[in-house]
């Protein structure tokens, strides 16, 4: 062996703190692109964030038309503020009442106490049973059902309190919830010596009951929805993209502190000036490559989705990401970061990006048909089917080649109907008017 000195070339990306930077602006929703902004602006001192656009005042059948302005959420009541509103009512000794805020505060967002009871109690130094007493005093609160452990209990609880109590129904729940729940009617209804009728009429009632009492008081504000994008059809009947310019402030350079740190002639402030310039353009650089790369997603899936765009999701198209990225000539998750967390504004509303990207399901002849369309006809289809002798997922696979062409495995309307949260057919099946 000897020691020996050679040359060679070699290619390699190396990723750059302005290159993630410019990642990252690709996969940032609107609100958090903005929120992102205003961060670098105390960073940078010679960064100005302007407000400076000039917006044209749409006419009233313009505004009526842009919908999306009313995706702003209101902070609504929280759960816990809603329960402790009740408490003065009750006329509770200091003791109890320290007990039932303590349990109003250890309940989940749905409304349910998931901490056992033993637990809490060794916590809050106190006996099971005066956590026993405090737990019914929160279940005896609006809304009903609150304070319960598992869904039967939250269900038992809201039958307890219906103006018109039902015998069969709470013995059900209370005794029997699991058979009820899978569906094992006719063993039930033997041991119970009730009809099939009779136990529908149970499963009607439970349908209108909440499962999730505490739903309607969330502590989290809705999200803000802006589209990045907006599509519209021009005169000529040709589908246009235009970037929404206001998801995010103007960006500039204060030139007038610039020549006020440089006029100090530091050597070591020329160079921050410098160095945050450098910054400042970059900035401004990969902003203007993240409307551009939204632009021409966008014209890709206006020339791929133009039936979509006039009759809705309903006629979406199948369309991958590596599809799309190979017509655009990058690589497939470019793609994919450019359409996390982005929304565009159509004529049937505002949807999120992701949803114009569909795989596809076998279709008679050379056609193919998006997933999307496959499970708007098998919702469809369940919708119209006798309830007493719901379709299986085979015979919906029949129909779909028979009526439709289009021919997918039983397997795959399965997943598909799972994905649509549609229970099987043996879940779905109803008794009314059977003795």
């Amino acid at each position: 062996m000897r020691a020996e000195l050679w040359q060679e070339q070699r290619l390699q990306l190396s990723l750059t703190k302005e290159l993630v930077q410019a990642i990252e602006l690709l996969q940032y929703s609107a609100v958090d692109l903005e929120a992102f902004l205003y961060e670098q602006a105390l960073e940078n001192p010679f960064l100005e964030i302007r407000r400076t656009r000039v917006r044209q005042r749409p006419s009233r059948t313009e505004r009526d038309q842009k919908q999306w302005l009313e995706n702003i959420g209101a902070r609504a009541e929280t759960l816990v503020g809603h329960l402790l509103g009740q408490l003065p009512a009750l006329k509770l000794a200091d003791r109890e009442e320290r007990i039932v805020r303590y349990l109003i505060a250890s309940l989940d967002e749905d409304g349910y106490l998931r901490v056992p009871l033993a637990e809490l109690a060794a916590r809050f130094s106190a006996s099971e049973q005066e956590m026993e007493r405090g737990l019914r005093l929160v279940q005896s609160l609006d809304p009903p059902g609150v304070g319960a452990r598992d869904l039967a209990e939250c269900l038992l609880l809201q039958l307890e309190r219906l103006p018109e109590r039902d015998e069969l129904a709470e013995t059900i729940v209370r005794y029997h919830f699991v058979p009820f729940a899978e569906k094992s009617w006719k063993t039930l209804a033997k041991q119970l010596g009730v009809s099939l009728g009779e136990l529908q009429r149970v499963f009607e009632l439970i349908r209108t009951l909440e499962p999730r009492p505490g739903i309607h008081y969330s502590s989290e504000t809705p999200p803000l929805v802006v589209p990045d994008v907006i599509v519209t059809r021009g005169a000529d009947g040709d589908w246009m993209a235009a970037y929404n310019d206001d998801i995010h402030p103007e960006l500039g350079w204060n030139r007038d502190y610039e020549r006020r740190i440089a006029a100090s002639g530091d050597r070591h402030a020329e160079q921050f000036i410098k160095e945050k310039y450098r910054q400042f353009t970059w900035l401004a650089k990969s902003l203007e490559q993240r409307k551009q790369t939204l632009l021409h997603l966008m014209a890709v899936i206006i020339d791929r989705q133009r039936s979509c765009l006039e009759f809705g999701l309903s006629a979406l198209k199948p369309m991958t990401m590596r599809e799309v990225a190979e017509e655009l000539g990058v690589h497939e998750s470019t793609v994919s970061r450019a359409v996390r967390h982005k929304y565009v504004q159509t004529p049937f509303g505002t949807v999120e990006l992701r949803r114009f990207f569909s795989n596809a399901a076998t279709a008679a002849g050379d056609e193919a048909a998006s997933s999307a369309r496959v499970k708007a006809i098998i919702e469809a289809l369940i919708s119209e089917e006798d309830r007493r002798a719901p379709l299986s997922d085979q015979q919906l696979a029949d129909l779909l080649r028979e009526r439709h062409g289009i021919a997918i495995s039983r397997r795959t309307v399965a997943k598909y109907r799972e994905q649509l949260r549609i229970p099987s057919s043996a879940k779905r099946r109803q008794y009314i008017g059977l003795p």
